[in-house]
């Protein structure tokens, strides 16, 4: 299935407020540039940011039975070497004091994998459901061309969800978790669509499922997109778009469709994987019982969320819908509308 084909759409009822995201929140202070793909995030934008944090969390260890990890985030090259990720995407890498020995984490899972290199999976121990948010930033050696504010930064905050076990239970835990997030996305008022996607490496298994795959599940690299160009400097890649078509994926087959506003407004802000099982037979993990098993993940990007969210809604925090008010947490967020303006002098 070709790259960039819906597999499924929701318009949303509400158009987005639009604007420049980035710049209005660097005009009202919430974010300030700190060095070249770095912010400050003033706490009008880490109240947002976190109460979304914790809606994803929850929904992944209370509905969805995973567990909550901490991943180390440098990571040594041989690490790296059986991730391919020296091999497909060196030029990401950013390495620890100058050393070719280590980096930091450009893909936030690495770690895992390391930690059970070698291992043998008892068949009772899976699926395996991890997911992991405060382990802290994940590096990315963003060219000075690719930067864009918050969005594409080189030190950014994701929520990563990993999961091993038999091909369905990979399968099926990806489309829990996907629709779990699509979920939110509805309840935050946030159209979005789902389409085939590349994955942050160009790796030729990958590819080969994907050219082959006839139905959404058999695709490798699923990608959440929601309108959030308008809050983006312009993108060449984009040129002349509007004349072309998209294919949508339906039970009946691909239709092809003329293109409109919603399709060139959106952008990618989760990627959604079932791996196969190159992952877990580069780092030799293997079950007990000499089942094949597989690996994927599932990343969702805070600050692009927070930045999708606000291009909805814009700024004013009365607006907003009431969910962001009273997550369903043991640690509660701060009232935004209540602290918002204590922090005006602050960036003033």
């Amino acid at each position: 299935m070709e790259l960039g084909t819906v597999l499924a759409e929701s318009r949303g009822n509400v158009k987005p407020l639009g604007g420049h995201v980035m710049q209005e929140a660097e005009r009202l202070g919430w974010i300030r540039p700190f060095s070249q793909g770095q912010y400050l995030y003033a706490p009008q934008w880490v109240n947002l940011l976190r109460t979304l944090q914790e809606f994803i969390r929850l929904r992944a260890v209370e509905h969805l039975g995973f567990q909550e990890w901490l991943f180390p985030r440098m990571i040594p090259r041989e690490a790296l070497d059986s991730f391919k990720l020296t091999q497909f995407a060196p030029d990401l890498l950013v390495a620890t004091n100058g050393s070719s020995k280590g980096f930091l984490d450009p893909v936030q899972c690495v770690s895992l994998y390391h930690a059970l290199r070698h291992q043998v999976l008892e068949r009772g121990m899976l699926p395996l459901k991890v997911v992991e948010c405060l382990g802290g930033w994940t590096w990315r050696n963003e060219s000075e061309q690719t930067l864009d504010g918050p969005y594409r930064a080189k030190e950014f905050l994701r929520v990563e969800h990993v999961y091993i076990g038999t091909p369905s239970q990979v399968t099926s835990i990806r489309e829990a978790v996907r629709n779990g997030l699509l979920e939110l996305l509805n309840e935050l008022g946030v159209a979005w669509q789902v389409v085939v996607g590349a994955g942050c490496m160009d790796i030729p298994s990958i590819k080969a499922r994907q050219s082959q795959a006839q139905e959404p599940n058999e695709i490798p690299v699923q990608d959440i997109e929601v309108p959030i160009r308008g809050a983006l400097r312009h993108d060449t890649r984009r040129d002349g778009l509007a004349s072309k078509s998209h294919a949508v994926y339906t039970e009946s087959g691909l239709i092809e469709r003329p293109n409109n506003e919603f399709y060139l407004d959106t952008d990618e802000i989760c990627g959604s994987s079932v791996e196969g099982d190159h992952l877990l037979s580069s780092f030799d993990i293997t079950c007990a019982d000499g089942e094949e098993i597989w690996s994927g993940c599932t990343g969702m990007g805070l600050n692009r969320l927070v930045v999708a969210f606000l291009y909805q809604h814009g700024f004013d925090s009365a607006t907003w819908p009431e969910c962001i008010g009273a997550p369903k947490s043991a640690v509660t967020p701060m009232k935004l509308a209540q602290q918002a303006h204590r922090y005006d002098s602050i960036a003033s």
